[in-house]
Order: structure tokens, then C-alpha cells, then sequence
């Protein structure tokens, strides 16, 4: 018993360890991330890329002038985007989501898209969050209440 535990606990301190970023070159991300950012900011100047490892998770993050950050899966499928100044592409925003906020936050922008295959996350510019099923239906609004 003792073993096992002296062993979990090795591994439990060499886990930090497994987690690095490593700088590469915009041409060494998959060629789907490649594509993506060249088409949503085709005039943005990529000022760097990482590779994300963390355990046997690998992802990559692309940071982009004027305050832009994009994340992609291990296989370049886009995964978040960042926009402090200004909008997020809407080539980016399924256009269901695209037409309801819209339709319902009109004059709002969107600053941040998040996604995965089950849940939609979108950050409005005055700070609203809002969720969305995999089906593009609403299913969360956290509003930002402000004390005046």
C-alpha cells in the first residue's frame, strides 16, 4: 500500500510538469486552423502561436494585433475567439446564434465565441453571457447588472 501511494504521488508532482506551451510558426499550425484565421482577419497580423500541451490534450492558441486571441483542437478546428476591440467575424458565429442576438441584443456585439460539441458560450460587449445547446437554442443568459 505504501508503494502505491509513494507512486501516486510521484506522478501526482511530475503532472505540472507534462504541461508546456511551445512558440511555433503560424505555417506549423494544421492547415484548418491556418485557413480560419486567414479568412476571419485576412489584413491582422499574427504576433504568435502556441501549441498547447497539457497531459494528453493538445491545443493551440493564435494571438493576433489588436488585442485578438483564437484557440483551435488538436486537429484545427476552431474552438474560441476574443475580440477586445471590436467584433468577432461573423464567419465565426453560427448564423442562428448571429440572427438571435440580433434579433434580441439588437446594436449588441459579440466579443467572445466558445464552443465544444454540446454548448455554445457568446460574450456580449456590454457583458451579458449567454448559452446555447448544440441545437442553437438558448439555454443560459447570465446579465451583468450594473449598481448605479
Amino acid at each position: 500500500m505504501k508503494r502505491f501511494l509513494y507512486c501516486f504521488l510521484a506522478l501526482m508532482l511530475a503532472m505540472p510538469v507534462m504541461a508546456e506551451d511551445i512558440e511555433i510558426r503560424f505555417d506549423q499550425l494544421p492547415e484548418k486552423a491556418r485557413k480560419v484565421v486567414v479568412k476571419a482577419f485576412p489584413d491582422t497580423k499574427v504576433k504568435k502561436v502556441e501549441m498547447e500541451r497539457r497531459a494528453s490534450l493538445i491545443q493551440y492558441e493564435v494571438k493576433l494585433a489588436g488585442g485578438i486571441k483564437m484557440q483551435f483542437s488538436k486537429d484545427g478546428s476552431f474552438t474560441e475567439c476574443e475580440c477586445t476591440q471590436g467584433a468577432v467575424p461573423s464567419l465565426l458565429i453560427p448564423s442562428r446564434i448571429r440572427d438571435f442576438v440580433a434579433r434580441e441584443f439588437a446594436g449588441r456585439e459579440i466579443r467572445r465565441i466558445e464552443h465544444d460539441n454540446k454548448l455554445f458560450e457568446i460574450l456580449l460587449d456590454n457583458g451579458d453571457e449567454l448559452s446555447f445547446n448544440s441545437s442553437y437554442r438558448l439555454i443560459d443568459i447570465d446579465r451583468v447588472t450594473s449598481e448605479e
